[in-house]
């Protein structure tokens, strides 16, 4: 019977034949093309196996693949900090100008001082009322009493070496102090001094420049990376467009290089002894330096009615400290540079005026030389004050 079964199927699926009958006794050939048959199909199966194996590790493979290639997408991502790269990544291809490279290294930058500047004066120094809080920088008041050279377009040439003095110098005597000039003891930051007048002069006027990223609402900026990377200006960007849907604009800003200082003397009688006590003041105003025609430096600011103003016009007198801090570098006279300033008061050049800031003071105003005696201080809102350069020492 199981022969017979065997040739039944074999006449059926394999050989196709019509004639086959159970009187047909001779099977050998039949059964030997059905063992081979047999193992063919053994082979194939165990073929099939390993293929199926095999196609199983190159799946697993390739998710592996592709994790890693998102993974490594991610941290190629990450390694973008730079607007510039950034909008790459978007197929806006430029590159980073830095708005405070020198001049004769990157001519673009004339354009971004252009930008600053294109405001009229009067839009950014003046205001309207008496009132001083409505002043959009603090004490600078009016464009002709202001620092010097915030808006110049031409970036200011090196004068040369900024330790080569424009006035004589205090002796250094280390068993003395100079209470007249205020330095003391060795000059231990003279190589950290801007001494060159007109170096101090560059360095006192001058700004860093850098744009942000300002949020506004009335469409003039941009939601999208795509959009921001099309921005006027776009070059002089470094950080990263925020991209957290909210709108963006790039924001032009200059800000001075080192901080000043005025440094006066407090001068008032004592309210429960009655004596006459004297204390220091100090503080931080913007002020600018610059050579006028007569070959002398003149310092000049404009400011409130304060402790300083009363105590510059009733001394005469004042100190002034330059100083830039440079926190990431290692030398202490790079790190640490500046100078000071010892001046008298010029009363032509000095004007003193009223609360709106602008209207001077009969007998008090520029070109009218007065004394302290002269002044009303009830009358007195704003000080611009013009303070002559008497000479530069060392800083600390």
């Amino acid at each position: 019977m199981k022969n017979k079964f065997k040739l039944s199927v074999l006449c059926i699926a394999v050989l196709g034949l019509t004639a086959c009958s159970d009187d047909d006794t001779d099977t050998s050939g039949l059964e030997t093309q059905i063992k081979q048959l047999e193992e063919q199909n053994a082979e194939l199966n165990t073929t099939n196996e390993t293929l199926s194996s095999t196609n199983e590790s190159l799946v697993a493979d390739n998710a592996s693949l592709v994790t890693q290639t998102d993974k490594l997408q991610e941290k190629a991502v990450s390694y973008i900090s730079t607007f510039s790269a950034q909008c790459a990544e978007e197929g806006a291809i430029f590159d980073y100008i830095d708005p405070n490279a020198p001049a004769e290294e990157t001519p673009q930058v004339a354009t971004f001082a252009s930008a600053m500047a294109s405001e009229d004066c009067m839009s950014c120094h003046n205001y309207e009322g008496s009132d001083p809080a409505n002043v959009p920088h603090g004490d600078y008041g009016v464009c002709s009493n202001c620092h010097e050279s915030p808006h110049d377009e031409t970036p200011p040439v090196d004068p040369g070496n900024p330790q080569e003095p424009t006035f004589p110098q205090p002796e250094g005597d280390d068993s003395k102090v100079d209470g007249k000039t205020g330095a003391s003891g060795a000059f231990y930051y003279n190589a950290g001094s801007f001494l060159n007048a007109d170096y101090l002069a560059q360095r006192l006027n001058g700004s860093i420049y850098n744009y942000e990223w300002k949020e506004v609402s009335d469409g003039s900026g941009a939601k999208t990376l795509k959009t921001a990377c099309g921005l006027q200006n776009r070059e002089y960007m470094a950080d990263m467009f925020p991209a957290d849907g909210k709108e963006y604009q790039l924001s032009a800003i200059s800000n001075q290089m080192g901080a000043k200082l005025v440094s006066t003397v407090n001068k008032f009688t004592d309210d429960e002894t009655a004596e006459e006590v004297e204390t220091p003041n100090i503080a931080i105003f913007g002020y600018g330096m610059k050579l006028e025609d007569d070959g002398n430096y003149y310092v000049s600011m404009s400011i409130g009615k304060n402790n300083t103003c009363y105590n510059v016009i009733n001394d005469g007198e004042a100190r002034l400290s330059y100083y830039e801090y440079s926190p990431m570098l290692s030398a202490k006279f790079e790190r640490n540079m500046g100078a000071r300033i010892l001046g008298t008061v010029d009363f032509t050049r000095t004007a003193l005026k009223k609360s709106d800031w602008v209207t001077e003071v009969p007998g008090l105003g520029a070109g009218e030389t007065f004394t302290p005696s002269d002044v009303d201080w009830t009358a007195v809102g704003a000080c611009s004050l013009v303070i002559k350069v008497d000479g530069i020492i060392p800083l600390g």
